[in-house]
């Protein structure tokens, strides 16, 4: 092997493929295998996009291949930390796939799996690469947006019969929730631009379109941040409408809706919101996402060793929220304080 870093897949569904390009084309790694549970729909992936690596034909062959390096989860999520805790406690470093874990234990586990291994880890929350949201970042890193008092966001995504995986997703097994499998994404958003979130109180609807789903796929949350500013956030994955992402922050020195920007102190010529072209968090195909200069940024923490801001150590807290919001949803809307340790 000519390339510093040897990649294992598991799994070859929809989002696989995106790893196959990144890694296949960054200069310090190289595609090992993929093991997947279907016998040559590993070897079909490999071949679509010009790879010549191994399909595993069992678990224990991927993990006895002393080539890989580097550990890609995106497998069903209901193993998902299983074969993370064995990646770890190989010394593989890990890629998590969303969600990270279907219960708090769960991710818990990969947690401390990874922190006894000393390894490194990303979580695909690849919103954090979407240019929209690294401009966003920048905005409030100048000090645009002030101290947070309220912030908004939505993943608005209905999943049809047409998506790969998604017989499974829509099962408590494999799905788990609204906000696990889907809305996580807004959660995370929300933390990473605004700050910890502490408390929720949340309600969920169940199926009126899709009757497929075993769990409420329409869910809100009312949340509190750590600072006292409050927000909501919304999953809904039934219903008519194409893909909508929104993320919206108010602060004391300005206020940022998506892609536009208001702050009378800063933009004092302005007579409104600005627009600044930006590619969007529009789509979602798995295509439109990030995941190149996600792994490009991965690998640059391996480098350097140092954590990724999406390491386990944080992707652990949003998902923290997650499971707080099944809790009062649970409860009837009572308010759940986050597990945030």
């Amino acid at each position: 092997m000519n390339k510093k870093y040897g990649v294992g897949i598991l799994g070859a569904g929809w989002v696989a493929g995106e790893y196959v390009k990144a890694f296949r084309d960054h200069p310090l790694t190289e595609v090992v295998g993929i093991y997947n549970k279907t016998p040559g729909k590993a070897t079909r992936l490999l071949q679509s996009h010009g790879v010549e690596a191994k399909e595993y034909g069992a678990v224990d062959d991927f993990f006895n291949d002393d080539r890989i390096n580097i550990v890609v989860s995106c497998t069903h999520p209901d193993v998902r930390a299983e074969h993370a805790v064995r990646a770890a406690q190989t010394g593989r470093h890990v890629v998590l796939e969303k969600p990270v874990g279907l219960s708090q234990n769960d991710t818990a586990k990969i947690r401390d799996a990874v922190a006894r291994a000393g390894v490194k880890t990303v979580s695909s929350f690849v919103l954090r690469w979407n240019p929209q949201f690294e401009t966003v970042k920048q905005l409030i890193k100048e000090g645009i947006l002030g101290d947070l008092i309220y912030a908004e966001a939505d993943y608005w995504h209905p999943m049809k019969k047409i998506y790969p995986g998604y017989p499974y997703y829509i099962t408590k097994k494999h799905g788990g929730s609204s906000f696990v499998v889907a809305g996580c994404h807004a959660v995370d958003i929300v933390r990473f631009l605004g700050g910890e979130i502490v408390e929720v109180t949340a309600f969920a609807a169940g199926p009126k379109l899709n009757m497929d789903f075993e769990y409420d796929p329409v869910a809100v949350a009312s949340v509190r941040f750590a600072n006292g500013a409050v927000g909501k956030i919304s999953s809904v994955i039934d219903g008519e409408t194409p893909y909508i992402f929104n993320c919206q922050l108010f602060g004391t020195e300005g206020s940022i809706r998506n892609n536009e920007v208001h702050s009378s102190k800063h933009y004092p010529g302005s007579l409104g919101y600005w627009t600044f072209p930006t590619v969007k968090p529009d789509s979602g195909d798995v295509s439109h996402h990030p995941f190149i200069p996600e792994i490009a940024h991965f690998m640059e923490c391996i480098e350097n060793n140092v954590e990724s801001h999406a390491s386990i150590y944080d992707s652990y807290k949003s998902m923290a929220v997650c499971y707080a919001i099944d809790a009062s949803i649970a409860k009837g809307g009572q308010p759940v304080k986050v597990q945030l340790d």
